[in-house]
């Protein structure tokens, strides 16, 4: 294959397939994308599979209201959210505070002076307030927390953080969950938190 059939192979994806249409509820972002935050978006790698399906745009949209939530009930512990960025009428990404690393890559740096009380504390702490409005993260892993230069923790990557009862949409990550499951429930973020 050379570069120009690659090119030429190549299609747009239409919006329908991977951009949940703007609510009235969202809010969109009042603030300029900078360096300082983050801009996540639909996940386009597995966008194949979920062709046809209307997922792709679900999960975006659940996310973004879960964020909205937390947004009218913040934690210290769980990431900031700006708002979505909404572009024709659809959600196309939401802006959150950019934070330095993950407490997967903070782990594999050796853990010098690393204050397990403080990140700990933390974690612990914003589970217990995601479980106060009655979402589950359900997908607690050290490579969804990320930690400053203090170790002070934060809960990142709230796809499959919805109330608990409704049915998953995305897998939790391998080697973080006792077993498999579809539905949502506190005990997996315990298992999780046991595990961390």
């Amino acid at each position: 294959m050379t570069p120009k059939v690659i090119y030429e192979s190549l299609k747009l994806i239409p919006d329908v397939e991977v951009y949940p249409e703007a609510p009235s509820h969202i809010t969109a972002v009042s603030i300029p994308i900078g360096s300082n935050v983050f801009f996540k978006g639909s996940k386009l790698t597995g966008c194949i599979a979920f062709k046809g399906t209307g997922l792709l745009p679900k999960l975006l949209l659940q996310e973004a209201e879960i964020m909205e939530l937390l947004m009218r009930n913040p934690h210290p512990n769980i990431i900031h959210y700006h708002n979505c960025l909404i572009k024709r009428g659809r959600i196309v990404g939401l802006v959150l505070d950019r934070c330095p690393m993950t407490l997967e890559h903070r782990q594999k740096s050796g853990l010098r002076d690393f204050n397990v009380e403080v990140c700990m504390s933390g974690i612990t702490l914003a589970v217990r307030h995601l479980h106060f409005p009655k979402p589950a993260h359900n997908d607690l892993t050290p490579m969804n927390i990320m930690v400053d230069e203090h170790d002070t923790p934060t809960i990142v990557n709230l796809g499959s953080c919805q109330p608990l009862g409704r049915t998953l949409i995305t897998a939790s990550t391998p080697g973080w969950i006792e077993e498999d499951y579809t539905i949502l429930a506190r005990q997996h973020d315990e298992i999780a938190l046991g595990k961390i």
